[in-house]
């Protein structure tokens, strides 16, 4: 009992300093009644446990899940980001960074697809599906789900991966100031100065599907 009250504890503690919230701004967030969970912060020995319910509607509303089986660990949570539309890039885009935070915890509460990670996120992380062969001979490809980090919160760095956004197209690049390089089977696929180029951010993960089920 007492290394999942650690566990706990040591959760809500990652979750708020990461996405900079009160325990009533969570508890608002997950419909719940920020009592409970203000007396376990406080006295984690001591106070009583938050319900099964509760747990669940904190972890829905920060997309973030306690590891109780980790105690010994130094990342205490996992977290799930959502995977989102070109729409939805644009829209996030255009938002202030509160803003952004506070569209994409919702696009989880709605039951957005996301990528589970295995390691705590900024609040503005989220993923995309490519639709070019800017990086298909560096190995990613169109079906790929990549999760980034806005450039802001993760600065570029030579040789990192980049997404930008252009029209209705989301490519990768190399990063090599001051220019982005494609490295692609596709003659087409030219480098591009990096001033002239809107950014979606640095990408920190890729997933690849291995089987593809075949649409009847």
């Amino acid at each position: 009992m007492q290394q999942i009250r650690e566990s706990l504890h040591r959760w809500l503690r990652s979750v708020m300093e990461e996405r900079d919230w009160t325990a009533a701004t969570w508890a608002k967030r997950a419909d719940v009644t920020a009592t409970n969970l203000t007396r376990f912060l406080k006295d984690p020995e001591g106070a009583s446990l938050p319900s099964a319910e509760t747990i669940g509607r904190l972890a829905f509303a920060a997309g973030s899940e306690p590891r109780f089986l980790s105690s010994n660990q130094p990342s205490t949570s996992s977290c799930r980001v959502p995977v989102l539309s070109h729409e939805q890039i644009r829209a996030v885009m255009d938002l202030p960074r509160a803003g952004a935070a506070a569209y994409l915890a919702d696009a989880l509460r709605r039951g957005s697809p996301c990528v589970l990670m295995d390691r705590p996120t900024s609040p503005r992380a989220f993923g995309l599906q490519i639709n070019s062969l800017h990086m298909n001979a560096g190995g990613l490809l169109p079906q790929d789900q990549i999760v980034i980090e806005p450039v802001d919160h993760v600065p570029p760095r030579k040789g990192d991966m980049v997404i930008t956004i252009d029209g209705t197209s989301l490519c990768a690049y190399r990063y090599y100031h001051p220019q982005l390089v494609p490295v692609s089977t596709d003659p087409h696929c030219c480098p591009m100065v990096i001033e002239g180029a809107e950014m979606v951010g640095v990408a920190i993960l890729v997933v690849r599907p291995l089987r593809v089920e075949l649409m009847s």
